[in-house]
């Protein structure tokens, strides 16, 4: 796994856009997909974070929220059933450097700090790029989160000769502190890092994500990486503790749980976007993943068993 130190001397970020999202007692607010990761920073109240038909995620006053892009998502506040609360937005402009974006008349009960982000590794590979699932984590002031935030928040409100540089360096900060909740052991054992370590890896796991409707082979990704397919094998098994062909069936799958919670596409479509020209097989397939038909899951139902 790649260690802490090497993914952070070659890390490189840069803010896009940011905007305070508030939200009223009894409202939601949505936001839609986007191209790049985001980073959502809790300023005050608590609440939960939604991507679709999943179960709500919750939050508390500073946590962070990393989504990975193509990923739409709704925020409540927290005490709100999601049935109740209605979808809401309308923006304000703020000073010259942020957009509000405001759900609902009341005053706010939560207040998040929301941005685009590009972070890269080496200056080639997305930092986030292969995250399959937002990360969220609690931090409290203590932890030395909210002074580069804050700091960042004033500059992009009021920006002057040098607040682009700035505001990308603050965000780095930012992104090391998680960066260190995350590899606590020096070591960075998560799946999605794996392919920054090795540059051949990640061309063939960006393909993989970009078309998972794709009949890949092992010897078709061992080219793709420039390697022969004993090395590639044993390259991907070392580093994701699973063989190209089982990581390939997540991200398909993941990915038609993506479609039936954003689209209205039927089942028999979703099946060949995601690689599986048989709708059974699919529907199979998408059942032993995650527990539930994909029917079912559109519907919301619970799953038979536990969901992965």
């Amino acid at each position: 796994m790649i260690l802490l130190e090497k993914l952070l001397a070659g890390l490189e970020v840069q803010v896009r856009t940011f905007a305070i999202c508030s939200i009223e007692r009894g409202a939601a607010l949505p936001l839609a997909a986007t191209d790049l990761p985001t980073v959502h920073y809790s300023l005050t109240g608590s609440g939960s974070v939604q991507l679709g038909k999943e179960s709500p995620i919750t939050f508390g006053r500073h946590s962070v929220i990393i989504m990975p892009p193509g990923v739409p998502m709704v925020i409540r506040a927290a005490g709100v059933a999601p049935r109740h609360a209605p979808l809401v937005r309308r923006c304000e402009p703020l000073s010259d450097g942020l957009v509000h974006l405001k759900s609902g008349a009341e005053p706010p009960a939560v207040v998040l700090a929301c941005g685009r982000i590009t972070a890269t590794y080496q200056k080639a590979a997305g930092l986030f790029d292969h995250l399959s699932e937002p990360l969220i984590d609690d931090f409290a002031c203590e932890d030395g989160i909210c002074q580069p935030f804050e700091t960042l928040l004033a500059e992009l409100a009021a920006p002057r000769p040098g607040t682009l540089s700035l505001a990308d360096s603050l965000m780095q900060q930012c992104l090391v502190l998680i960066l260190r909740r995350y590899c606590a052991s020096g070591e960075c054992r998560l799946p999605w890092l794996s392919a920054l370590e090795d540059p051949r890896l990640g061309r063939a796991v960006a393909e993989m994500l970009a078309h998972p409707e794709r009949d890949f082979s092992l010897e078709g990704l061992a080219e793709l990486a420039g390697m022969s397919r004993s090395a590639f094998a044993a390259h991907f098994a070392a580093a994701f503790e699973r063989t190209p062909m089982e990581l390939l069936k997540e991200m398909r799958l993941r990915r038609a749980a993506q479609l039936l919670r954003t689209t209205d596409l039927p089942v028999k479509s979703v099946a060949p976007r995601v690689g599986y020209d048989s709708r059974s097989y699919f529907s199979r397939a998408f059942k032993a993943f995650y527990g539930i038909d994909p029917a079912a899951y559109r519907r919301g139902e619970a799953p038979e068993e536990d969901a992965r």
